[in-house]
């Protein structure tokens, strides 16, 4: 894919036999990056009618050493964390936006009348700041998304009164960072179609790093996310517009 500034940023594309026809989701990766959890995930998604495509937002930054770009297998080591924080850190709203917008562009030249995000975690915040901001999305999935900013970058909590297109947040009730008060803050200042799940016991991260232990949850949640998808990317087409 081209950004709009003329850089290549690369991307895996997964279709169905129909293509594009049932619409796409973008998936938006959190700290780790360009990784195969996101690339098998977009495979997932196509089984479902719907062609994806996973973006490398960081491509501007670089890859990390291949010994931490798998994290679910490897663990999450404090120097692997503190290399992709840094590395994420790089990223600013205003670059991911711009590419963002690239990419929803991208998706509808190659015929998908309606696009939807998928994001988790840092993702997961930037798919409710696209929501807000990008034009062109026809619905907005985040997964433990962070509803908090540091100074500099944007807030879903401050940002959820211009969310204008369906939206669905999944939570874990076991997350630290992402606390009940936030949640229902942010619930209570969406002004629009919204579907706002918590799984007790659930930590952050569960549906990369608890497939055992969280299965539950995890199921549900992935019912949830694919019938979002079916009833948002075959809509009437002026449901996509904004």
């Amino acid at each position: 894919m081209r950004a709009g500034d003329g850089r290549a940023l690369r991307e895996f594309v997964a279709q169905p036999p129909a293509g594009f026809r049932r619409g796409a989701v973008l998936i938006i990766h959190d700290i780790w990056g360009y990784t195969d959890f996101y690339k098998d995930l977009a495979r997932r998604i196509t089984e479902h009618g719907h062609a994806a495509a996973l973006v490398d937002f960081f491509g501007r930054q670089g890859d990390l050493p291949e010994s931490m770009r798998a994290p679910e297998r490897t663990g999450t080591k404090p120097e692997a964390m503190a290399r992709a924080m840094q590395r994420a850190q790089q990223l600013t709203d205003e670059r991911f936006l711009a590419d963002m917008q690239a990419a929803v562009d991208d998706m509808q030249a190659r015929g998908a009348s309606h696009v939807a995000c998928w994001g988790f975690c840092m993702g997961g915040r930037l798919a409710d700041v696209s929501a807000a901001r990008v034009r062109g999305l026809s619905g907005a999935v985040a997964y433990y998304g962070h509803l908090q900013a540091e100074p500099g970058r944007l807030s879903p909590l401050q940002l959820a009164a211009e969310i204008r297109i369906p939206l669905l947040g999944v939570f874990g009730g076991a997350d630290p960072n992402i606390t009940s008060d936030q949640i229902v803050a942010f619930r209570d200042a969406l002004k629009t179609d919204k579907e706002i799940v918590t799984y007790p016991g659930a930590p952050h991260g569960f549906l990369r790093y608890g497939a055992t232990a969280h299965k539950a949850a995890i199921d549900d949640a992935l019912q949830r996310t694919y019938r979002f998808f079916d009833r948002v990317l075959t809509a009437p087409a002026k449901a996509a517009s904004r």
